[in-house]
């Protein structure tokens, strides 16, 4: 997916944030804004939001001279998150289908994403509603059916805090297929993004593989991975790419994709052909090249 227009004040506003949560200086700040504001007249529209968002962090952290402005919100969520576990365990073993519950609470993890969201939001009552809130049948079943069949299954995380939500859906597919899998996280800090720090936090480094994609991209850049990421993504039979971040990234690349996310601003619920608040499983079908 190419850049919107749209997507600019969203950078800016990111910026903005970041700066702020990486000190106090005022000075500091302006000059992140204005150095921002620079790059972002000079980048290409012909990228992707992701590879914009990896200069725009980048920038960021080099003028705010602090490399995980994001560190302790991070920390805060991974924690609040790990707390629900037990909970969101219970619901899967009490439900009648137990990946389809898995994998909405993989997806209400989803909310927890400050490069999208600006405010706070209710994470329980998103929980609720993605619980009760229909997927696409035919999205699901494919979902369903790859996993079953599967040998190698490569999990694309998003956020931190998200990647506890993640764990119940990486549990819940171990219980019923024997595919190997391996979960991805960033190389290094970027926003809110998962990093192996993270993951291990959540308990996934002791169910499964976990590597690191050698990157700063807030997503799936493949030309920016590292060989042992896209070794596994080349090899998998199934891939699943959550987060926004992903679908942004890898809604052109050919491969056996799955999207799970919450379509999260205007721009993305536009180009997906759904609305805001949206609880979207998606069997990936890349155009046909012309």
């Amino acid at each position: 997916m190419k850049v919107y227009l749209d997507c600019f004040p969203c950078f800016l506003r990111q910026a903005l944030e970041a700066a702020r949560m990486a000190g106090e200086d005022e000075g500091v700040h302006r000059e992140t804004i204005h150095a921002v504001m620079k790059r972002l007249t000079d980048l290409s529209t012909n990228v992707t939001p992701p590879q914009v968002g990896q200069v725009v962090h980048r920038t960021i952290r080099e003028l705010t001279r602090n490399p995980d402005p994001y560190r302790e919100l991070k920390r805060q969520y991974n924690a609040i998150a790990l707390d629900m576990f037990p909970d969101l365990s219970t619901i899967v073993q009490q439900a009648s289908d137990r990946l389809l519950t898995a994998s909405k609470i993989a997806i209400a993890g989803n909310i927890i994403d400050f490069a999208a969201l600006s405010e706070g939001f209710d994470l329980d009552g998103i929980l609720m509603e993605t619980l009760y809130s229909d997927l696409d049948v035919d999205g699901y079943v494919a979902f369903r059916d790859a996993v079953l069949g599967a040998n190698r299954i490569v999990y694309l995380g998003d956020n931190a805090g998200e990647v506890v939500f993640d764990r119940i859906l990486v549990e819940e597919i171990r219980r019923i297929s024997q595919a190997e899998i391996t979960f991805v996280v960033r190389g290094e800090p970027v926003i809110n993004d998962a990093t192996l720090e993270d993951a291990r936090f959540a308990g996934l480094d002791q169910l499964v593989e976990v590597i690191s994609n050698g990157s700063d991209a807030p997503a799936t850049v493949l030309s920016e991975c590292n060989s042992e990421m896209v070794d596994a993504y080349r090899s998998a039979d199934v891939v699943i790419a959550k987060g926004q971040g992903n679908y942004e990234s890898l809604s052109e690349e050919a491969g056996r994709l799955f999207f799970l996310l919450r379509a999260k601003c205007p721009v993305i619920a536009q180009d997906l052909g759904v609305r805001v608040g949206d609880t979207i499983l998606r069997r990936h079908e890349p155009a046909a090249p012309v």
